[in-house]
């Protein structure tokens, strides 16, 4: 029985962080289009956002 959990918890814990990376992605590949539009280092701005995500995209948009 725990093996069955162990493993739904396993697949709900992957699905989740297969969506917060492709959250990430989407952030950065906007923020990349965004920056790049204000002649501003697109590819800085893109890695800052893809790892910090949320905290990434709120500097970008005070920064800007």
């Amino acid at each position: 029985m725990t093996d069955d959990r162990t493993r739904r918890y396993a697949r709900r814990l992957a699905r989740l962080a297969g969506a917060t990376a492709a959250v990430h992605v989407a952030l950065a590949w906007f923020v990349y289009r965004d920056a790049a539009d204000r002649d501003v280092s697109g590819v800085l701005w893109a890695a800052i956002t893809l790892v910090g995500g949320l905290f990434g995209l709120a500097g970008y948009l005070r920064r800007r």
